[in-house]
């Protein structure tokens, strides 16, 4: 063997500690090995140990054993990589000393031919890869063992095989090589300049971060190693604490250790320096070849990302002068050598360990976040394979180099939380590669109020900036850009995207987008637009699946049924129309789930499965429609005009035609026609019952069983329209929408009240037009809501004149004509046609509420009757009975007083004549007798009606009401006195009186009338 020092090509460090490219590599010179031709002293060394071992002839195993006894770190991860489990380097040791035992020392002579043929072998191809590739001398003795475990020999591979996975080893090693001939990645971001977090773990990152700090107290404008290694110890049982723990004498703990270095690395006692930052500027020429060495030391260890022992071995591997002397100086007398392999131990076993993953938190006073990556990576996240479509244009706008960023609009509960889950679950998976080192932030901005909304954006941008691994999805980015009164935060959000202060994925609603983004053409230039529609059935069902698959592990013992899922879908999709697929349809789902879940519990139900049934139940409860209609089986036969006919008297007709219509709707004859369920038209006189009718068909149609009035005699100015599409950007309420859109919205199934339309503004009116002919309208917000399960009503007292000309000989078509064109006749205060042509063709009926006549009045008496009868007997504990010729007598009047006011007074007059008859005496009574009211259980009006002819008069009239009072007694029974067939009695279900009202002991008296 020669010991001759060669001088290669390569042997001296290029640029960067590389080597330039070898032109010729030889490991025999005249027929004999010379190490020192490779120009590389750890291969050189291997060498000398290998022949030194040898016995006559220079075997593989003898190679590998120099390896693993010189303990080199750089080559120990690949080959314990390898290693089975359970088994470690020295028992290879101990394996190769009996399979393959040492010489007696150079005993091998060093010519080639007394080289092994399996290493002659390895050797050649060793100097062929070496000169094909340019392999440097820093990694020639990785390539070189790569090629030695290629190429064993059949006892060595025999004898090995139980301990090490030659093939796995060799291949790291060429991995290893790999690496070191490659660009290492860039550490700073092109365009910002900042260190690129996206090669850190998140323990990595904070030490940096920590770091940073540290120089700052020190006094330094940059950040240097020591500043590192401080950061490194205070890190809680972080692998430097384990490593100097080792080590450190008794008397000197870990924390006078640091108090040691940091004194030796002070500059000042202040401590008010600016923290540098993690930039090109703020790293010091030092600490990033630091960084560098730590990111090739991961690569070996097949880590992805640069992590704490990484950063703590690169440190160890070459530590500044400065530094190295403090640390073996006293107090702390540590060796660095001993520190270097502690840390490779402790490498070793973070290998096997699984890396740790720590969800990315904001602080508590920003909105509330959530980690997709973290979730994607632990398993939280499930695939969504129907928003494929949406992935190449969304992939290409985050690829850009410049101006990266996405809007992502579309309407709530269409799936755009999903399609950024999905998003972090592919990235984390490594289906998109160029994403597969980042970090998906969802923020939940959706409820920052306007007054906050510039404080969250400026603090939140602060918590990211720096971060170039951070994707910040903020989840309403609408409301965190409003400012008060109508400002807006768009400078502010343009300067963090110039700068690239936050990578920003924003989900707005498409009115946000309209009125923030649409009109900045710089945010525009900035950001892609991504327009998410709402998906159609088929989608919606295989997304809802997915969702039910997670229901059924979260609810054990639940299975969602695939009928189900396609019922929740379709029912969902027809029924609850204030929300959007395919939301609506799982909300409808895990309700379902909750339901079985707690009769399951807490009843003993047995079932197990969300059926058909239970679906049906839950859309009936959200929607108000009855469970028969839903489900399709009909149910039972509700008899319409009877339910009306017990609230509404005297409107026979009308009566019957709204029946008819609500007969129509429940058979979904409605659906055919584009616009609402339908719009009526009532006209009459005031007090015939138009309103009255209202209310009973919300009692019998709205899930809310609520009348919603819309008394158009407050919107006679053309801006009162805000007080139904609600008030324009910029306006103070903007942000609450319209009240029509937040009515349908709440409850699809609800029935509106227009009274008096005639008096409403001609562009009040204009929004209905679209409502009444397509179904649905949208707001100043640009929310939609669909009216076309709605009933609306107008009513109107314009053609009055002309129901009581025309009269009873004619019919209900010829007075409905007759008021159209009354109505197309109305003008505003401008002159400008209330109600178009177009808007009256979109009315479906005109009802017509005919003037109440006397048994009409009586009717309505009966009512009133019914409800002071009610009052008295709940609240003061007594029984009022009233004589039905009372009764008949206040119709009379009623009708008589409605008459000679033109109809004007309507059903309402019949509560002021019977205040006078009945209550105004019973009053009087009460105060003139008060021992015998509180006595009494049962009030007896005794009335003895005048001849028809003076009713009127004597009544309202002041000599007529002297007389009016006279027939009117008052009668207190106390509980003691039994009932005879004489007297007044209430009758259930009406007023009576039976024989003579005289009788008993209560005294008689005369009460007034009022």
């Amino acid at each position: 063997m020669q010991h001759v020092p060669a001088q290669t090509a390569d042997s001296q460090d290029g640029p960067g500690g590389r080597r330039p490219v070898s032109r010729s590599v030889r490991l025999f010179t005249d027929g004999l090995l010379d190490p020192d031709a490779l120009g590389d002293e750890r291969t050189a060394a291997v060498l000398l140990s290998a022949a030194e071992r040898a016995t006559e002839r220079l075997r593989p195993g003898d190679l590998l054993h120099a390896v693993l006894d010189s303990r080199d770190l750089a080559l120990l991860p690949a080959i314990e990589g390898a290693l089975a489990e359970g088994a470690a380097p020295h028992h290879l040791l101990e394996t190769l000393a009996v399979y393959a035992p040492a010489g007696n020392g150079y005993a091998f002579d060093g010519a080639r031919e007394h080289v092994a043929p399996e290493l002659a072998a390895a050797f050649e191809e060793f100097e062929r890869r070496c000169e094909r590739d340019g392999v440097g001398a820093q990694t020639r003795l990785e390539l070189l063992l790569a090629c030695v475990l290629d190429t064993p020999s059949a006892d060595e591979r025999e004898f090995l095989a139980p301990l090490l996975d030659l093939d796995r080893a060799a291949e790291a090693l060429r991995r290893q090589v790999g690496v070191q001939a490659a660009e290492p990645p860039e550490l700073y971001d092109d365009a910002s300049g900042r260190l690129r977090s996206e090669e850190f773990t998140e323990d990595a990152w904070a030490v940096l971060e920590l770091a940073a700090r540290r120089a700052a107290e020190l006094g330094y404008d940059r950040l240097l190693p020591p500043h590192c290694l401080l950061a490194l110890l205070a890190e809680t049982e972080g692998p430097a604490e384990r490593v100097f723990r080792l080590q450190l004498p008794l008397q000197v703990g870990l924390v006078k250790a640091l108090e040691t270095i940091t004194q030796a690395f002070r500059i000042t006692e202040r401590g008010d320096t600016a923290a540098p930052r993690l930039d090109r500027d703020g790293i010091g020429e030092s600490l990033r070849d630091v960084l560098h060495a730590a990111r090739t030391t991961a690569a070996r260890w097949d880590a992805e990302r640069t992590d704490t022992p990484h950063l703590l071995a690169a440190l160890l591997d070459s530590p500044p002068q400065r530094l190295a002397a403090a640390l073996a100086a006293e107090p702390l007398r540590l060796d660095i050598k001993r520190l270097r392999e502690s840390v490779r131990d402790v490498l070793s076993e973070s290998r096997s360990a699984a890396p740790r993953e720590v969800p990315f938190r904001l602080p508590a006073f920003l909105p509330p976040s959530e980690d997709l990556t973290w979730l994607a990576r632990t398993g939280a996240v499930g695939p969504a394979a129907h928003l494929d479509g949406y992935f190449e244009p969304l992939c290409r706008a985050l690829h850009r180099s410049e101006n990266n960023h996405v809007l992502i609009t579309g309407l709530p509960g269409i799936g755009t939380t999903t399609l950024l889950r999905e998003l972090a679950r592919r990235a984390a998976a490594g289906e998109i590669p160029f994403l597969r080192r980042k970090r998906f932030l969802r923020v939940d901005c959706k409820d920052v109020a306007a007054e906050d909304s510039g404080d969250q954006l400026t603090a939140l941008i602060g918590q990211v900036a720096g971060r170039t691994d951070l994707v910040v999805c903020v989840d309403g980015l609408g409301p965190l850009l409003r400012g008060r009164h109508g400002t807006d935060h768009l400078l502010e959000l343009r300067r963090a995207l110039k700068e690239r202060s936050i990578h920003l994925i924003g989900v707005l609603a498409g009115h946000d987008y309209e009125d923030l983004v649409a009109a900045d053409h710089v945010l525009q230039e900035l950001t892609s637009r991504i327009d998410m529609a709402e998906p159609e059935r088929d989608a919606a069902r295989d997304m809802v699946r997915l969702a039910a698959d997670a229901l059924e592990k979260e609810f054990t013992g639940i299975r969602v049924e695939h009928h189900a899922v396609a019922r929740a879908v379709v029912l969902a999709g027809d029924f609850v129309r204030h929300q959007r697929l395919p939301l609506s349809a799982v909300k409808v789902l895990r309700r379902a789930c909750e339901d079985l879940d707690y009769a399951r519990r807490q009843l003993g139900d047995e079932r197990s499965a969300v059926t058909l049934s239970e679906v049906a139940d839950v859309v009936a409860e959200l929607s108000g429609m009855p469970r028969e209609q839903i489900a399709g089986t009909g149910g039972e036969r509700v008899d319409y005009a009877t339910a009306l006919r017990a609230e509404v008297v005297g409107q026979e007709r009308a009566v019957r035609v709204v029946a008819d219509e609500l007969r129509r709707i429940k058979a979904g004859l409605a659906a055919v026609s584009s616009g609402p369920a339908s719009v009526l038209l009532f006209a009459g006189l005031t007090g015939v019952g138009k309103t009255e009718l209202a209310k009973r068909i919300a009692g019998l149609y709205s899930a809310s069983k609520r009348l919603q009035t819309y008394p158009m005699e407050n919107y006679t100015e053309p801006h009162s329209v805000s007080g139904i599409l609600g008030s324009p950007p910029g306006y103070v309420g903007h942000e609450r929408g319209g009240r029509l859109i937040n009515e349908l919205n709440s409850d699809p199934y609800c029935v509106f009240l227009l009274d008096e339309a005639e008096k409403a503004h001609p562009e009040v009116l204009r929004p209905f037009l679209n409502l009444f002919d397509e179904g649905w309208i949208t707001d100043q917000r640009g929310v939609k809501a669909h009216g076309d399960r709605a009933i609306f009503i107008l009513t109107t007292n314009a053609g009055h004149e002309i129901i009581s000309r025309l009269g009873e000989d004619s019919s209900d078509e010829e007075i409905s004509v007759a008021v159209r064109k009354k109505l197309a006749a109305e003008r505003s205060r401008d002159g400008t046609p209330v109600f178009t042509p177009e808007f009256l063709a979109r009315i479906r009926r005109v009802i017509v509420f005919r003037p109440l006549d006397g048994e009409a009045m009586t009717a309505i008496g009966r009512k009133v009757l019914d409800r002071q009868r009610a009052f008295w007997r709940e609240k003061r504990e007594k029984e009022l009975i009233v004589p039905e010729e009372l009764v008949r007598h206040a119709g009379d009047l009623g009708h008589g007083l409605n008459s000679d006011a033109g109809g004007r007074e309507g059903g309402r007059i019949m509560a002021k004549v019977l205040s006078d008859l009945v209550e105004n005496p019973v009053l009087a009574a009460a105060e003139e007798r008060p021992e015998e009211f509180q006595a009494c259980d049962r009030i007896a009006v005794e009335f003895a009606p005048p001849p028809r002819s003076s009713a009127r008069d004597e009544l309202f009239s002041v000599p007529g009401a002297a007389a009016a009072a006279s027939r009117t007694r008052v009668r207190f029974l106390p509980p003691e006195e039994p009932a005879d067939s004489g007297e007044l009695s209430s009758g259930e279900g009406g007023l009576t009186t039976s024989g003579d009202s005289g009788k008993g002991e209560a005294r008689d008296e005369p009460g007034p009338t009022g």
